[in-house]
């Protein structure tokens, strides 16, 4: 397989703002657990933790079908239209995302210790950002702009440190400060990008049937998919307040934090070549070895720095995540290799693969994140991690070899 100068050019470019975006993602987790203290950074993850859980429950796999529809899409008239349509579902999704934040804001002094309803109430509105967001990233990965998909996060990023950091010298910032001013940010770069996307909102009757069909045949397969596989996962943010305090739901979440860049080298790999996995019958080898020994590299490398790197940041207090990370690394390894597969069956419109496999490893989620977390506490939730991630990359693998197999016949 030759690779051409763009692809090269996209996918340093998207490497680059993912190791900056990794450094960033540190640097605010670093800033946010000094300013809040372990309590309050523990109610801000499970904040998020119900934010991003809805955001995954409205979008009906719509943004799925719009991102493909966009990757082999030739027409740029009906590229304008598919995007003029994907804001009309953010705005429903974001919608009907803000009634269940308020429904669930009345529910939750009820089922949790703490008293966080209001904020719920006060702040739902910031689930346009984080629907949006995970949206967003879709589609410009279906139309192929890697170097706007580089600047999503990280100005957002950027700018909150800097804000942040100036206001806090003057004032102290306190938990619904940092909400707003973190996700306020990105609300306002997201809507800046739509408009630079000049979506157009001629829907015609066959661009409905059009996005119906595809959401039938292999987005919405994918949204249950992501219901019984991503959704899922959210519980242990659940499960760790309701069985023990949120103070372990932001140790678990900072772990999470800081081991989630080594899924950095499969998942670029896999975004950049989504457009062209469209025409390619198997992933190239080059692609697999690469995506192997770079991240094998990147987790050797997390071993020996650590310990180290972490106390030199964070205080002693957030200690207990150190543990959490080592092992769970692992699960982030796993998990990466299989996004690389995911990206090739979802380029192939091979929804209800995904979906199949999304609910295996939900089973394994629902039944860990309960069960273990009840009786094992954050060592419950660890198994559990470690468990899903490599549930999903051998069903991810199984999928692929019967797909090519399945191909090289056809």
């Amino acid at each position: 397989m030759n690779i051409d100068r763009d692809t090269i050019n996209k996918t340093l470019t998207l490497y680059g703002s993912s190791f900056i975006g990794m450094g960033l993602g540190f640097a605010i987790s670093v800033f946010n657990t000094s300013v809040l203290g372990k309590e309050a950074f523990g109610d801000f993850k499970f904040i998020e933790t119900v934010f991003r859980f809805l955001a995954g429950l409205v979008s009906i796999g719509v943004f799925i079908s719009i991102t493909r529809m966009l990757a082999i899409a030739k027409n740029n008239s009906y590229k304008q239209n598919l995007i003029g349509f994907f804001v009309i579902s953010l705005a429903v999704a974001g919608i009907i995302g803000v009634i269940l934040l308020i429904i669930f804001s009345y529910l939750e002094p009820i089922w949790f210790s703490n008293n966080l309803g209001f904020i719920f109430r006060k702040y739902s509105f910031l689930i346009f950002a984080i629907i949006g967001t995970i949206a967003l990233a879709e589609i410009l990965k279906g139309l192929n702009k890697i170097y706007t998909l580089s600047f999503l996060s990280t100005i957002p990023a950027i700018v909150y440190l800097i804000l942040a950091y100036f206001f806090n010298l003057n004032n102290a910032l306190y938990l619904e400060d940092i909400l707003l001013l973190f996700y306020g940010l990105q609300l306002l770069y997201m809507i800046v990008i739509i408009y630079k996307l000049k979506p157009k909102f001629n829907i015609t009757k066959s661009l409905f049937k059009d996005v119906i069909h595809e959401n039938n045949t292999n987005g919405r397969p994918i949204y249950y998919g992501s219901l019984a596989g991503v959704a899922t996962a959210h519980i242990v943010g659940f499960s760790l307040s309701y069985y023990i305090d949120n103070t372990q739901v932001g140790f678990f979440t900072l772990a999470m934090t800081i081991c989630s860049p080594i899924m950095i080298v499969p998942s670029v790999l896999g975004t950049v070549f989504f457009k062209k996995f469209t025409n390619f019958d198997f992933i190239p080898k080059k692609v697999f070895i690469f995506s192997i020994l770079a991240t094998v590299l990147a987790m050797i490398i997390f071993y020996l720095f650590i310990e180290k790197v972490f106390l030199l940041f964070y205080s002693d207090d957030f200690s207990p995540a150190i543990e959490i990370s080592k092992i769970i690394i692992l699960s982030f390894l796993l998990h990466g290799l299989g996004d690389l597969i995911n990206r090739f069956l979802g380029a192939k419109g091979k929804g209800k693969l995904l979906r199949n496999s999304a609910f295996v490893v939900g089973i394994v989620n629902v039944l860990g994140y309960t069960m273990l977390v009840k009786y094992f506490g954050v060592n419950g939730a660890i198994i559990t991690k470690i468990l899903a991630s490599g549930t999903y990359l051998f069903m991810m693998y199984y999928y692929y070899t019967k797909f090519t197999k399945k191909n090289k016949y056809v």
